[in-house]
């Protein structure tokens, strides 16, 4: 159970969040949502354990995550950054293998990484430099770094993990984060395709302005009429879930 209890934080004296208060059990997966500089990233980052907050806590299995020894915390929580970097020349290999360093076992390490990489489709590049692969290709190298870290009934924390991603990539990530939360993990996922929202996730947080402003199911919290509101877009909802529509505001001379 992740509990997060009127949490702030701010950048000097830029407040990014504001008295949050949200929770999950795990086995679910919950979509981030809100319009750039809403505050995901700061939210993920915190619930990873990256950054402490001002005021409030967050607490993972009844414990307060910045209490945690880093050897646990790393066996239970992963994160994926929006933008993956490297700063020293790794193969696909040893970087997922990464991911594992906290753990004694040997065996159930090298487990981990060969199912991670064949979950993201990597078999063929694991011989490779990071820093060959296409974006998309990295990317999946960290998601894939993250589902080995994590243990199955783990904390995963992705910032924006479909970006640089085509359609069969990101099918194929939408796929392992539910097989995680089935699993008993807790999948905590920034997200922009709203679309994509409807379909992968069970509960939706929804951030304006770095407050909390709904939470809930998809079809609660995203209705077209609220995101008409927000995004000046027109959705509809029908048999298939969310679909954008048209644009409602045009740009005139």
């Amino acid at each position: 159970m992740l509990n997060i209890e009127t949490l702030s934080f701010q950048y000097g004296r830029r407040r990014a969040l504001t008295e949050i208060t949200a929770s999950s059990a795990a086995g679910n997966v919950v979509a981030l949502v809100g319009r750039n500089g809403s505050g995901k990233s700061t939210l993920l980052r915190a619930i990873a354990g990256l950054t402490h907050p001002n005021a409030g806590n967050i607490t993972w299995r009844g414990q307060r995550l910045e209490r945690l020894a880093p050897l646990k915390r790393a066996l239970e929580v992963a994160y994926v950054s929006q933008r993956p970097s490297l700063s020293i020349d790794l193969t696909v290999h040893e970087l997922i293998a990464l991911g594992r360093f906290a753990s004694r076992s040997r065996l159930d390490s090298n487990l981990r990484i060969g199912q991670a990489i064949a979950l993201m489709g990597l078999e063929a590049l694991k011989d490779r430099s990071f820093h060959e692969l296409s974006a998309g290709e990295q990317q999946r190298c960290v998601i894939a770094r993250a589902l080995a870290q994590h243990e199955e009934n783990g904390l995963l924390a992705l910032d924006e993990p479909f970006s640089n991603l085509d359609p069969g990539e990101t099918m194929r990530v939408f796929d392992a984060l539910k097989l995680c939360a089935r699993a008993g993990a807790l999948v905590v996922v920034a997200m922009h395709d709203l679309a994509l929202v409807d379909r992968v996730a069970q509960t939706v947080w929804w951030l304006e302005q770095g407050r909390m402003v709904a939470t809930g199911s998809p079809p609660d919290v995203l209705t077209p009429t609220k995101l008409q509101e927000i995004f000046h877009c027109e959705f509809d909802r029908g048999p298939q879930g969310l679909t954008l529509a048209t644009r409602v505001s045009s740009i005139t001379t």
